[in-house]
């Protein structure tokens, strides 16, 4: 079987998983914001917002068999093809989310204005200190010290990429950036999780403080970090594994390649749908009839499209997101710009390490 056909397996599970969340992503947000507008909390169990949930899931279930039929029908022909199908799939969705929401509109209220805070510092540590941080770093500088035992074993000249027929095209030398550079990469990329992970806990504003919500939520923003520091060990390993290829004739089996981030991903996506956003599917809040819904205790106003977050006044870097599950930076605090600048510099920067190695 051709590597190509190998991949078609992999991209149709991806779609079965996205298509799984997308169907749901209505349902995680917190009671009180429903396709990114702050709502009465009983607004989405009504007659109307269950017919909205409805439209929403029909047009992007059929986006999303219309991917998977194209995968598994064209995929192992036409990579190309693998794709067009996500981009089918999001484009539907994306289409979906905004009919809805254009319904939900006319039922917006305002938010609660009044905002809680905590009356003692919040922690900023990373989950499990820095003995659990630590891991990857170790692993990486394992793999430096066993490549350096068998230095002589490495090859003058070694593949380290190939194309979808298992053809090396390729290729690194033995010199110190050519085998010692995709660890350098991993280091790289693994303290910018860290970074994350830490201003993620100490710049995002917590929304409820006191009683089992605000507990609730404090347990999603530790899982959400947890999950941070746990990408950094996935991150270790492969790039751990790629330095690795110096001392192995052939390509890296790409099943067990592909298999680790599907596997990681879904355990990830099965948390998260368990918790719900912010922790609201733990501690359903039950707000007495009437009373202002509290949502994410923003004005719907600061919300670009209701998916980008633009205030300068809040001094949060960090608020949950109004549809799905997670965190979204605030575009209004200068730091955000920073941050997404070193994100988008880690490509350059990867290449440079390769292409450093090539020579």
């Amino acid at each position: 079987m051709s590597a190509l056909a190998t991949l078609v397996l992999p991209f149709a599970v991806i779609v079965a998983l996205v298509a799984g969340l997308l169907v749901w992503l209505p349902r995680l947000t917190r009671p009180d914001l429903y396709f990114a507008v702050t709502v009465p909390p009983d607004f989405r169990d009504s007659a109307e917002g269950r017919a909205i949930f409805g439209r929403y899931r029909a047009i992007t279930l059929l986006s999303s068999v219309t991917a998977l039929v194209l995968v598994l029908a064209a995929g192992a022909r036409w990579p190309l093809v693998l794709i067009l199908a996500l981009a089918i799939q999001e484009a539907g969705s994306l289409a979906a989310y905004f009919s809805c929401r254009r319904r939900v509109m006319p039922h917006a209220v305002e938010p609660v204005a009044v905002r809680e805070a905590p009356l003692r510092a919040r922690s900023a540590h990373l989950p499990g200190g820095w003995r659990l941080q630590a891991g990857p770093f170790i692993l990486l500088g394992a793999s430096g010290l066993y490549l350096h035992q068998r230095w002589n074993d490495i090859p003058a000249r070694f593949p380290i990429h190939w194309d979808l027929n298992n053809q090396p095209n390729r290729w690194a030398f033995r010199t110190p950036a050519g085998v010692y550079g995709p660890l350098l990469e991993g280091v790289i990329v693994c303290l910018l999780m860290a970074g994350m992970a830490y201003a993620f806990l100490r710049w995002s504003r917590p929304i409820r403080i006191g009683g089992a919500e605000g507990e609730a939520e404090s347990h999603f923003r530790r899982t959400v970090a947890l999950i941070l520091v746990s990408v950094e060990y996935l991150i270790g390993i492969i790039f751990a594994g790629v330095s690795l290829l110096a001392l192995r004739p052939g390509p890296p089996p790409l099943a067990a390649t592909i298999a680790l981030p599907l596997v990681f991903g879904a355990v990830v996506l099965v948390v998260l749908v368990r918790q719900g956003q912010g922790g609201s599917r733990r501690a359903p809040g039950a707000s007495a009839a009437g009373a202002r819904p509290v949502g994410d205790r923003t004005a719907d106003r600061y919300w670009k499209a209701g998916l980008i977050y633009v205030n300068p006044d809040d001094p949060a870097l960090f608020i949950e997101k109004r549809f799905g599950v997670g965190y979204t930076i605030n575009l209004g605090r200068p730091a955000s710009w920073v941050i997404l600048g070193l994100i988008a510099l880690l490509p350059l920067i990867i290449g440079l390490v390769i292409k450093v190695a090539m020579k």
